[in-house]
C-alpha cells in the first residue's frame, strides 16, 4: 500500500472514530448537563472537520502534475493542515468563552454514571486509535496524518481531564469541572499553534539548515566539486526538492560537467531519497 493510501486510510479512521465520540459525548452532555464533557464533544466535532480536511487534502495531493502545477499538487495536504489549525483555534476560543460564561453565571455541571462511562469509553478508544494512527503516520510520512495523531494525543489528555471533572462534580466540587472545561480550550489552542507552526513552515518553503549542511557535506565529498556556490531546498509533504549550484574546473568540458552532476544526483537520491534534484554548474573562479 502506497503512502497516500496509508494516509487516506488513517484519515478515514480518524473521521469515523471522532464521529462516534462526538455523537455520544454531545448527547450525554446535553442530557446530563456536563460542561467539560460538552467541551470535549465540541473538540471532537472540530476533529471531524479537521480529519475531513486532511482527507480532502490527501485526495487532491495525489493528483499528478499538470500544465499549471508543474511540481504536482502535494502541498494541498499542507494546506489542509493549515485549515485544521484555524478550525482548532476557533473551537478552542469558543470552549474558553463558554467556560468563562458558566463560571460567572455559576451554572455548574451535573454528573451521572453515564457521564463517567462515556468518558472512560472515550479514553480507551482514543488510546487505541492514537497508537494506530501514529504508526500509519510514520509509515506514510504524512504531515496531515501526523497533525491528526498529534491532535488525538491532546484529545486523550482532554478526555482524562473530563473524567477528573466528572469525578469532582460527584465529590461536590462542580466548579473544578468548569475550570477543566476552560483548560480544555487552552489545550486545543496550544495544539492548534503546533499544527499552525508546522504547516506554515512548509508552506513558506522553510527547510532545516542542519539537513542542508548534511547535503552540502555529501556533495563536497565528490572529488571534482571545488565549491558549492548556493544550495537550497523545500518540501512538499513527503517529497524534497533540492537546488544546488556547484563550482567545477573551468577547463572541464560540458559533457564531463554533465556526468559529474548525474553522479552527485545518484548519490543524493540513494542516501537521502530526494525526489527532485536540480544541479547547476559554474566555472570556479
Amino acid at each position: 500500500m502506497n503512502n497516500y493510501k496509508l494516509a487516506s486510510k488513517g484519515a478515514v479512521i480518524g473521521i469515523t472514530v471522532y464521529l462516534l465520540l462526538t455523537t455520544i459525548k454531545l448527547t450525554t452532555a446535553s442530557i446530563f448537563k456536563a460542561n467539560s464533557l460538552q467541551a470535549d464533544g465540541l473538540n471532537n466535532l472540530s476533529d471531524i472537520i479537521a480529519s475531513s480536511a486532511v482527507w480532502i487534502g490527501l485526495y487532491l495531493a495525489k493528483k499528478p502534475a499538470d500544465h499549471n502545477h508543474k511540481f504536482g499538487h502535494e502541498k494541498y495536504e499542507i494546506i489542509s493542515s493549515f485549515i485544521v489549525s484555524l478550525l482548532m483555534f476557533t473551537i478552542g476560543f469558543q470552549v474558553i468563552l463558554s467556560g468563562m460564561s458558566q463560571l460567572f453565571s455559576k451554572d455548574y455541571s451535573q454528573t451521572s454514571q453515564q457521564v463517567l462511562l462515556t468518558t472512560l469509553l472515550s479514553i480507551v478508544i482514543l488510546t487505541l486509535t492514537k497508537s494506530y494512527l501514529k504508526k500509519l503516520a510514520t509509515q506514510s510520512n504524512s504531515v496531515g496524518l501526523k497533525a491528526t495523531a498529534k491532535d488525538m494525543q491532546g484529545d486523550l489528555l482532554i478526555s482524562i481531564a473530563t473524567l477528573i471533572g466528572s469525578l469532582s462534580v460527584s465529590w461536590g466540587f462542580p466548579i473544578i469541572d468548569t475550570f477543566l472545561s476552560i483548560t480544555v480550550g487552552i489545550i486545543i489552542i496550544l495544539s492548534a499553534f503546533e499544527v499552525f507552526k508546522e504547516s506554515t513552515f512548509t508552506l513558506s518553503d522553510g527547510f532545516d539548515p542542519e539537513t542542508l549542511l548534511i547535503y552540502e557535506k555529501c556533495i563536497l565529498s565528490h572529488s571534482d566539486v571545488i565549491a558549492i556556490n548556493s544550495i537550497r531546498a523545500r518540501m512538499a509533504t513527503q517529497q524534497i526538492y533540492l537546488d544546488v549550484t556547484i563550482a567545477l574546473d573551468p577547463s572541464m568540458s560540458v559533457y564531463q560537467s554533465h556526468c559529474i552532476t548525474e553522479e552527485i544526483e545518484a548519490i543524493l537520491q540513494d542516501q537521502f531519497q530526494i525526489k527532485d534534484i536540480d544541479i547547476h554548474v559554474e566555472p570556479y573562479e
